[in-house]
């Protein structure tokens, strides 16, 4: 077993999760957290940047679960924003497109610790293993877990605190310390 490997097991020991490198296993494992299958597509200009290959994105999960998302944000996401949300009374005189206004719905939610969307890639020369994996919105504990049940490193980080050690060692492990980020060029 490699010292990667010990990691791992040891990841999913403490975050509770088996091992689901198959991107078949991870959609059971997002859809077992409540998450339900999302057509990307229509946003994929608003979620698509320079952490995610768009060719390989195979799958979408929304979670839309705001207790869930809540109970288990970190103290650094909840002061990010504010928590709990305070109701938005602005009102805009401005005409948006359905899916522009859906966005923007959308959008709050993620900012709101109300919803998260996961993308998954599949990997380089295997279609079947996740390759990367994207969480839009404030849920570091779904990345790492994520990490830990697919042994796979995200080119994004999120924001990890002090507790995060394992996945800190994962990243430091990929030549990538402090949690670097990994941009596609």
């Amino acid at each position: 077993m490699t010292d990667y490997q010990e990691l791992l097991q040891a990841a999913r020991a403490h975050y509770g999760v088996g091992a689901a490198p198959r991107v078949s296993e991870a959609a059971a494992f997002l859809t077992s957290l409540g998450g339900k299958t999302f057509d990307y597509s229509r946003f994929a200009g608003n979620l698509i940047d320079e952490y995610v290959d768009s060719a390989r994105v195979v799958a979408a999960y929304d979670i839309s679960d705001p207790e869930l998302l809540a109970s288990r944000s970190l103290p650094v996401e909840r002061e990010m924003m504010e928590w709990p949300p305070e109701e938005d009374e602005d009102s805009y005189d401005v005409v948006f497109t359905k899916d522009e206004e859906l966005w923007n719905v959308i959008q709050d939610e993620l900012g709101g610790m109300r919803r998260a969307i996961v993308l998954l890639e599949h990997a380089e020369g295997d279609a079947g293993a996740v390759g990367n994996f994207r969480v839009a919105g404030f849920a570091q504990w779904l990345r790492e877990m994520l990490w830990a049940a697919t042994g796979v490193v995200p080119r994004d980080p999120g924001w990890p605190d002090e507790s995060a050690t394992l996945y800190e060692k994962a990243f430091a492990m990929q030549g990538r310390p402090g949690c670097e980020p990994d941009p596609i060029d």
